[in-house]
């Protein structure tokens, strides 16, 4: 059974992290430069919670809040569970869907690991797919 630590192990990305005082507008910044929907924020060097697209469109631009003086902080996601880097993909699966999520942060022995999204998922999803028809053809073709 796949864990999340095998789907996360073949990201070629590394976590983006940004500090918690970081403003909006460079968070923004930083995710358009590297093509990518969320940043982990840290404080004191530590997870803090995850900043995403959908924080800023529902928590800055809907509430009419500048993104030059809020900062990542103020709009973070900072209540997300925690997955440990063992624990089943399906887990992680029925977690997101259950609670409208797309990125969830990863954790091994206490320390962020990475974090997983529903694209990462679904990828993983169609490999698999792909590798059970592979197999399936071979078999009917003996």
């Amino acid at each position: 059974m796949p864990t999340v630590k095998d789907i996360v192990s073949t990201k070629n990305r590394n976590v983006i992290t940004v500090s918690n005082v970081t403003p909006i507008i460079d968070a923004l910044k930083i995710m358009a430069a590297a093509n990518i929907g969320s940043l982990v924020v840290l404080k004191n060097e530590q997870y803090a919670g995850i900043f995403t697209e959908r924080d800023y469109a529902r928590k800055v631009v809907l509430e009419g809040r500048a993104s030059n003086n809020t900062s990542v902080e103020e709009v973070m996601d900072a209540n997300l569970p925690k997955l440990q880097a063992n624990d089943p993909i399906e887990h992680c699966s029925i977690l997101m869907s259950e609670k409208n999520l797309r990125y969830l942060p990863i954790f091994e022995n206490g320390e962020l690991y990475n974090i997983i999204s529903q694209s990462d998922i679904i990828k993983h999803t169609i490999e698999a797919q792909k590798k059970l028809i592979e197999h399936l053809q071979d078999y009917m073709s003996l």
